[in-house]
């Protein structure tokens, strides 16, 4: 035991002894150092000046830019001096800006959203409210996140506004799409509810769409907002949308103009006809009226509904197919209770053009209204034709009547086969007459027309004076006939005067009452307390002069008939000029109608 720990002791004391011996060499390299500092220390300290290094100065340009961005200069001058700490610091910092960044970043785009979808949820109620005002009082399709200028009338009818908002109908359609309904969303309705059932009628003339966009189901019939189609117009509708519904039971019609009311009404209440849901043009109407608008004021011009009951006409009286156009002369007009205001200037076209215009004839485009305007005996009644034409002009099938006046214009569309020759219509038959600035109670319009054979109107015999004229080369009968055409004229009695012999003299019938015309008459030009004689005379020489002007029986070379103090020359009478028109419109005597409206009652 003894000899174990006698062994393991010098074991024991060996290990520190090398302990011992092994920092010599560090005391030894203290010591030498501390000999050679003590010997040089100048080289000393340059030895040490060596191995510190100072940071760069950096240019301002390049602090954001460089590795150094956003660091403090502490963390900048500690990494120069070489000490570990500073990279520590300076990673800190780069995070602490990366994520700054970050932050702003953030901030920004979120404001940005913000106000973009704040801009779009403005704009998007805007749009709203403007197709809600623009479509008034049309009932809107609201249904399935669709809100649509769009009413079923039928589960297969459908009356809907202008798609708009497709380049394709140019830049007007383009802007349109902002208050109208937009084409995507059209398109998107119907590829949801009647993908490849529905097809797509057209009847804006002043609007129109890549038929591509509804896959080519496109159809086109157009003509004029406030106005009417011609009237084979409306048969080739109804045949195309009977056609296309009978193809299967599920097809739809879409049927359109620019608001989707007025026109498109037209179109429905005529399919509604022939199809034969309603037996009567009121009904159809009626029916079309609740189903489109929320008050039943869809369909309310007059013209337009005239020709949905022109329609009925054709498809009752003549078996569906439209009658071809009667030729007829328009005589002139005649207003019926017309107030002082009321003198307007006239324009008459078809779907082919202006037919005549006052303001372009040369009797009257030099003349103001209230120069041909022509004043009768009786109160209230304002006669328009031309002294020494047998008409205005000629008429075959539809024609457009249009007032310009002052206090506000009307106008109404007709068409010869399906109206008389004489057609007197009120004030709730006239288009636009509600809206003008005057009321004018009672006022109506007669539009007087005779039939035309092509070469010249065709009358009664107190107009026969007129036969062999062609109004469109001008023809006069020489003033021989005309005296003969008079004296036969003389002959006939009143009654037979009255009817067709429109825009006539009054000297045709004959008794007590042409005795009180005559009268009257020759007051205006002579004197009180005059004999009799003279008087008969003077009367005599008027309605001879009268005759003249309404047959046109003179040589245009031959200078116009003067009215001189009390009597007027029993010459031949020209083809009159303006200022002769303004001198018979001045005085009622010389030109009438030659019926009882013309005149006061007994």
């Amino acid at each position: 035991m003894e000899s174990e720990s006698t062994s393991s002791s010098p074991q024991l004391s060996s290990k520190p002894s090398d302990d011992a011996e092994a920092p010599k060499p560090i005391a030894s390299q203290e010591d030498n150092s501390a000999q050679d500092t003590s010997k040089s220390p100048a080289s000393a300290m340059s030895s040490w000046a060596k191995t510190l290094s100072f940071p760069q100065p950096v240019a301002p340009g390049q602090r954001g830019s460089g590795g150094d961005a956003g660091t403090s200069t502490f963390s900048r001058f500690a990494s120069g001096l070489g000490l570990p700490f500073t990279s520590k610091a300076s990673e800190a910092n780069d995070g602490a800006g990366s994520h700054s960044q970050t932050t702003q970043t953030g901030v920004f785009e979120s404001i940005t959203k913000g106000l973009i979808d704040t801009s779009l949820s403005a704009v998007k109620a805007v749009q709203v409210k403007a197709r809600h005002a623009v479509s008034q009082n049309k009932r809107r399709y609201q249904e399935g996140g669709f809100d649509l200028d769009m009413t079923y009338i039928t589960e297969n009818i459908i009356a809907m506004g202008f798609p708009a908002g497709d380049m394709s109908s140019g830049f007007f359609g383009y802007v349109e799409g902002f208050y109208r309904n937009h084409m995507e969303e059209v398109i998107k309705f119907f590829e949801t509810h009647h993908q490849g059932k529905y097809k797509v009628y057209n009847l804006c003339s002043e609007r129109l769409y890549d038929a591509s966009l509804f896959g080519g189901k496109v159809a086109s019939f157009p003509f004029d907002d406030h106005n009417c189609p011609p009237i084979h117009l409306i048969k080739l509708f109804c045949l195309s949308a009977y056609a296309w519904l009978k193809e299967d039971i599920l097809n739809v019609v879409v049927v359109h103009c620019k608001a989707g009311m007025a026109r498109t009404g037209l179109m429905i209440c005529s399919l509604l006809l022939f199809l034969k849901f309603f037996p009567t043009a009121e009904e159809c109407i009626n029916y079309y009226n609740q189903k489109r608008c929320v008050d039943g004021k869809a369909l309310i011009l007059p013209s337009q509904i005239r020709y949905v009951k022109y329609f009925e006409r054709i498809l009752t009286q003549y078996g569906g197919e439209a009658p071809a156009g009667r030729r007829c002369m328009l005589r002139g007009f005649r207003f019926h209770k017309c107030s002082s205001w009321i003198r307007p200037s006239i324009t008459i076209s078809s779907h082919s053009g202006i037919l005549f215009s006052t303001k372009k004839h040369p009797k009257t485009k030099d003349l103001m209204p209230e120069d041909f305007w022509m004043r009768t005996q009786r109160k209230g009644i304002m006669v328009f034709a031309l002294p020494g034409e047998p008409g205005l002009t000629e008429l075959a099938g539809d024609f457009k009547i249009y007032f310009h006046d002052r206090q506000g214009d009307f106008y109404c569309w007709l068409n010869t086969s399906l109206m008389e020759n004489r057609v007197i219509l009120d004030a709730s038959q006239l288009d636009g007459f509600d809206k003008r600035k005057l009321p004018s109670p009672g006022f109506q319009v007669e539009i007087v027309m005779v039939d035309y054979d092509g070469n010249a109107p065709v009358k009664s015999k107190a107009d026969g004076a007129s036969k062999g004229m062609d109004p469109r080369q001008g023809n006069i009968s020489s003033a021989s006939e005309g005296s003969k055409a008079n004296l036969n004229k003389k002959n006939e009695s009143g009654d037979q005067n009255r009817g067709d012999d429109v825009f006539s003299d009054s000297e045709g019938e004959e008794g007590t009452r042409s005795s009180t015309r005559s009268q009257t008459s020759a007051s205006q030009t002579a004197a009180a307390g005059v004999d009799s004689g003279s008087q008969k005379e003077q009367i005599a020489n008027l309605t001879h002069n009268a005759e003249q002007l309404s047959l046109r029986n003179s040589d245009p070379k031959n200078g116009a008939s003067e009215i001189k103090n009390e009597t007027v020359e029993r010459a031949a009478i020209p083809n009159l000029g303006s200022s002769d028109i303004k001198a018979i419109a001045a005085d009622a005597s010389v030109f009438s109608f030659g019926d009882d409206e013309d005149y006061e009652s007994e």
